[in-house]
């Protein structure tokens, strides 16, 4: 008998790429029955740009799954772009009772605590994601259920959007027949499914390069410090070289998709400096939090379709790390020929990381489901449901 089907949606730069994924948790195993990509100019990482046009490119996509699956799958999205915001947050909950031992209802309580009341009438919170407990002064704690106490902490990072950019979404899945999907903020799924535990407590910087916009998230001393979503991309790269070769930009991106880093001196040297050019930007975005500057990460973790070699050799001399690397799910099984590329990492750590924890379920009717569903997920992301 097959697990469950997963089907996580990455909407990139002008481009939507699918993947459908079935879990096994009796062998806590995955395997990937089918992955592609469409174009979909009408889409900018979530910014939907045009509905109908992308309504009618994902249906088109989602007839192309239905051929791979019988069973109508759990639906993840992931979210992406500078329209997202992120916070480390904290809750607290007073117990007057002596003797009292910690329950669910407690740790739902003071994770709902956490959620900041400056939010406003134009945000959302998207996730939130529980890092560590506190009871009497005790910090570092996984899971308070069962302990007594008399006050209980809780350590949170909240991620929040504009409602209307995250109804527009809604109103696009439901046009495609699902009405009810998890949202999860892409960078987070990255950082659950690539980063190494060792990686997170020395400190690292995940930086997730697409075409058009970069996520990147800081880790120090196991803890999710920051985030960032910067509309910047690979383009950059392809414009600077399009610049020096005097070549339009269309034409520079068809160059550099046939050129393989290492084949000539004088195209090596002009992508070294592009990628200088881009990693310098981005440098620039998060040296102005407080987080980058007290926590610099000693390791650069690159992945998305935009990683390259040329970023791998900037990133020592513009971000100072020590140590660099690629990740990708190459250890995952296929069902089918095609290679999992790089191009396909989202949607792969979307799929898993909803077979894991889960997400904001989002309805477009019932809408108090959907809330109590979010803190089931919230419970789960740390074993406790």
């Amino acid at each position: 008998m097959e697990g469950e089907h997963f089907l996580a949606l990455d909407f990139g730069s002008g481009q939507i790429a699918a993947t459908l994924a079935i879990y096994d948790e009796r062998t806590n195993t995955c395997r990937v029955r089918y992955s592609t990509r469409v174009q979909c100019p009408s889409v900018s990482a979530c910014y939907i740009l045009d509905f109908n046009r992308t309504v009618n490119t994902l249906a088109h996509l989602l007839e192309d799954v239905g051929q791979y699956t019988d069973e109508v799958p759990t639906v993840v999205v992931g979210l992406r772009g500078d329209f997202l915001s992120f916070r480390r947050a904290g809750g607290f909950l007073s117990i007057t009772r002596d003797n009292h031992v910690i329950t669910e209802r407690d740790v739902r309580a003071v994770l709902d605590s956490s959620i900041p009341p400056n939010l406003g009438d134009t945000l959302e919170v998207v996730d939130l994601l529980p890092q560590c407990f506190t009871i009497d002064g005790k910090t570092g704690l996984q899971n308070p259920i069962g302990l007594t106490a008399r006050c209980l902490e809780a350590e949170t990072f909240v991620s929040a959007g504009p409602k209307t950019h995250l109804q527009n979404i809604n109103r696009v899945l439901e046009a495609v027949g699902y009405e009810e999907f998890e949202a999860v903020p892409t960078i987070l799924a990255l950082c659950d499914t690539l980063l190494k535990p060792e990686e997170k407590k020395t400190g690292v910087l995940l930086l997730d390069i697409g075409q058009q916009n970069c996520s990147a998230a800081l880790y120090h001393k196991g803890m999710l410090e920051a985030a960032w979503e910067n509309p910047i991309g690979a383009d950059m790269i392809a414009q600077e070289v399009a610049d020096m070769l005097q070549n339009e930009l269309k034409d520079a991106q068809k160059v550099l998709q046939e050129y393989t880093y290492g084949d000539d001196e004088i195209m090596d040297d002009m992508l070294d400096e592009a990628a200088e050019k881009l990693l310098r930007a981005l440098h620039k975005e998060w040296v102005q939090t407080l987080s980058y500057v007290k926590y610099p990460p000693a390791q650069l973790v690159l992945t998305g379709g935009g990683a390259s070699t040329a970023i791998k050799n900037a990133a020592k001399r513009v971000l100072g790390v020590r140590r660099t690397r690629t990740a990708t799910h190459d250890h995952l099984s296929a069902d089918t020929t095609e290679d999992l590329a790089a191009s396909y990492t989202s949607a792969l750590s979307l799929a898993l990381y909803s077979q894991r924890h889960g997400g904001h379920t989002r309805q477009s009717t019932a809408p108090e489901r959907g809330i109590q569903g979010f803190f089931n997920k919230m419970l789960a992301k740390i074993g406790l449901n």
